[in-house]
């Protein structure tokens, strides 16, 4: 069953009188449980594709469907909804508010969707178990290391259990072997909570550890490999 499917998606920004093709027809599908990686180099569009799934930009030419819903007939409001409940973002700088505490971080999207306070803490809690850090919850982001932070950014993303995770270029900052632990983290969720999956990455060591790979380049897939 596909839960992702993309039909000669075309994304043009228009910069003054220039227009830039950042998406040049992308035929894409994923299944339910599948996990991901979208290589290529800088400029080929793997960053627009991310953002086009994941409701943050609109396509201009092209048809979209997630969970077999035509996202492209959405109003704000309902894409806004429809991220808070069924999408998970992981990003590379991974965007902790420094004031919270690593589980006041991760139960945010919990008080977004109105949950309960004995809700937030509990669930919080649940997935920073399961990523390995549970006992640095009540640290403060500059107490923890840059792959402890990622992890925290991890658990932010998964605590409202959404279907699909989309990952941007989540360990550029990290050093190689915060980066495996990451990759693992990944592939542990992908195993027991069977979502979705996709990854932004430029490392194709790391791109190998998902089940498919794909490359762009110029704004259109131009390889696909099975790992």
């Amino acid at each position: 069953m596909n839960i992702i499917e993309m039909h000669g998606v075309h994304r043009v920004y228009e910069l003054g009188t220039v227009k830039v093709k950042a998406l040049n027809g992308i035929d894409f599908t994923a299944k339910k449980g599948e996990f991901i990686s979208i290589m290529g180099p800088s400029g080929s569009g793997k960053s627009t594709m991310m953002h086009m799934i994941g409701l943050l930009d609109d396509i201009t030419k092209g048809k979209m469907k997630i969970k077999n819903i035509d996202v492209s007939k959405m109003t704000e409001n309902m894409k806004t909804d429809f991220r808070l409940r069924e999408l998970g973002f992981v990003f590379q700088f991974y965007s902790l508010l420094p004031e919270l505490t690593a589980i006041e971080n991760v139960y945010i999207p919990l008080m977004l969707l109105g949950k309960k306070n004995h809700e937030l803490k509990s669930s919080a809690m649940k997935v920073l178990e399961m990523l390995g850090i549970a006992e640095r919850a009540n640290n403060y982001p500059h107490q923890l290391s840059g792959g402890e932070q990622q992890r925290v950014g991890i658990a932010r993303a998964i605590v409202n259990s959404p279907e699909i995770l989309l990952a941007d270029e989540p360990t550029a900052s990290l050093d190689s072997k915060s980066a495996d632990t990451v990759f693992q983290a990944f592939r542990e969720l992908n195993e027991k909570l069977k979502q979705t999956i996709i990854v932004v990455t430029h490392e194709e060591a790391l791109g190998a550890k998902a089940d498919r790979g794909i490359w762009l380049k110029d704004g259109i897939i131009v390889k696909e490999k099975k790992f």
